[in-house]
């Protein structure tokens, strides 16, 4: 297993024109935002993240979804990356997966 580090999340554009309320989930469970149903991101906007997890070596996937209280949950897209032995930090933006969407995001991990 490797440890690595969601270091941030970058809206570039959101995909509701009144901020995205955005989560994260790896292997169908939720891993952030602790303590909340989500994280209110707008155009430009950035969060720090800061979470360690343990993943196995090679293609991680993290998906990035928009939280609706009315209707379904929107799976806006997914962050693809490769973790190997090779430390350090990474950027990756999102493979959109909502038909129609405008979403777009920015991942910053770290190999530790």
């Amino acid at each position: 297993m490797q440890r690595i580090k969601i270091v941030s999340i970058h809206c570039v554009l959101p995909d509701e024109i009144d901020k995205d309320e955005m989560y994260l989930k790896h292997q169908g469970e939720k891993i952030w935002p602790k303590g909340s149903l989500y994280h209110r991101l707008d155009s430009n906007d950035a969060v720090k993240v800061d979470l360690e997890m343990a993943v196995s070596e090679g293609w991680v996937e993290i998906e990035l979804w928009d939280f609706d209280y009315l209707t379904k949950n929107d799976f806006l897209g997914v962050f693809k990356f490769k973790v190997d032995a090779t430390q350090g930090i990474y950027t990756n933006t999102m493979e959109l997966k909502e038909k129609g969407s405008t979403a777009s995001y920015i991942m910053r991990w770290e190999i530790l």
